[in-house]
Formats: structure tokens, C-alpha cells, sequence
């Protein structure tokens, strides 16, 4: 490389005095230096961001993915709380709810995308379910357009992903409405 920066050099100035020659040359790879210290920050750089990504994906193959994980463009979705009867899921499952939930609320704040994130959405969300419990059976036998018979109610939320989570709390009583009205429940049937 530097031999054929030479001949070049001296075919580009064949009257100038070598000096003159010496410090366009340093100059030159001086330049051709940076742009290749550039050029392998910028590597790294890319490297280290899809080796963070590849860690979150969590099944490659042979180096790709399928189009369900590549990645999109759609934004992160935020805090949101949705209480759904006992009647629209199967306890124990991983199953998405039937139906839509009785009560929905998006939250304005968005919390990370992990274990303690989704906590930080679930305490923000029985931050607002505490503060209506008192008249909750009016308010859900308001909301769902069915009967309900002796039905609990649980929070799921999402955040992130466009897909509910079970947090399996309930506010351990049971629901009973008939044409959007509440009444008690019996106690034995």
C-alpha cells in the first residue's frame, strides 16, 4: 500500500521537492487512518447493537429469524389495565381472554419492558382499581353487556406486548349481575 502511494505520489509531482511530497503523503494516510478508525467504530457499533438484539430474540436459526420475531417498526405499547370475569378465561392457562375486558384503562405512563416493569403496571393499576372497589359491582355489572353468576373478577395487564397478562389478582369476591344490575350473590348454588 505504501509502495503504490509512492509511485502515485511522485507521478503527481515530479517537480516538487520531496518535503513537500513527505507531508501530503502523511496527510493523506493521516486522513486514510481516521476514516478506517471510523469505519471499525461504526462496526462495533453495529456488532454490539445486534448481538443486544440476538440476545432478546429468543430462538435463532442459523443466524435468522422468523417474521413473527423480526423486528417492526410499531411502537411499544404502554401500561394497560383490563379486568376481565372468570368466566372469559381458563384459570391456570396462557390462553389470551375471551372477549373484551369489563374494564379498560391505559395508563399514560410506560414502564420497562421486563419483570419489574410489568409489576410497576400491575401497582399502578390496583392504584386505580382500590379507589373504586367500594362501588365495583355497579360499575362492572354496568360495563358487561351479559348476565353473571357468582363471577370473579382479575387484573391482567399488558405493557409492551399487544397480548394480556394474567396477575392472578382478584378482589376475592364473587360477582353476580342480572340486566346490568347488580345483586347479592347466594351464598349456597
Amino acid at each position: 500500500m505504501q509502495i503504490k502511494a509512492s509511485v502515485i505520489l511522485s507521478k503527481q509531482w515530479k517537480n516538487t521537492n520531496i518535503e513537500d511530497i513527505e507531508a501530503e503523503f502523511f496527510v493523506t494516510v493521516t486522513a486514510s487512518n481516521i476514516f478506517k478508525m471510523r469505519a471499525e467504530l461504526f462496526l462495533v457499533l453495529v456488532c454490539t447493537l445486534y448481538s443486544a438484539y440476538a440476545s432478546e430474540v429468543d430462538d435463532l436459526s442459523n443466524g435468522t429469524c422468523s417474521p413473527a420475531e423480526a423486528p417492526t417498526t410499531e411502537l411499544p405499547i404502554g401500561c394497560v389495565c383490563g379486568v376481565f370475569l372468570s368466566g372469559q378465561f381458563k384459570k391456570g392457562s396462557k390462553e389470551q381472554p375471551k372477549g373484551n375486558p369489563a374494564l379498560l384503562h391505559e395508563h399514560p405512563d410506560t414502564f420497562a419492558c421486563t419483570a419489574v416493569g410489568n409489576k410497576l403496571c400491575t401497582n399502578k393499576c390496583l392504584d386505580i382499581i382500590v379507589k373504586h372497589l367500594p362501588n365495583s359491582p355497579a360499575i362492572l355489572c354496568g360495563s358487561i353487556d351479559r348476565d353473571c353468576h357468582k363471577e370473579r373478577a382479575y387484573l391482567f395487564i399488558k405493557n409492551c406486548k399487544d397480548e394480556w397478562i394474567n396477575t392472578n389478582l382478584s378482589a376475592g369476591r364473587e360477582y353476580c349481575c342480572k340486566d346490568g344490575i347488580p345483586y347479592k350473590c347466594p351464598i349456597l348454588s
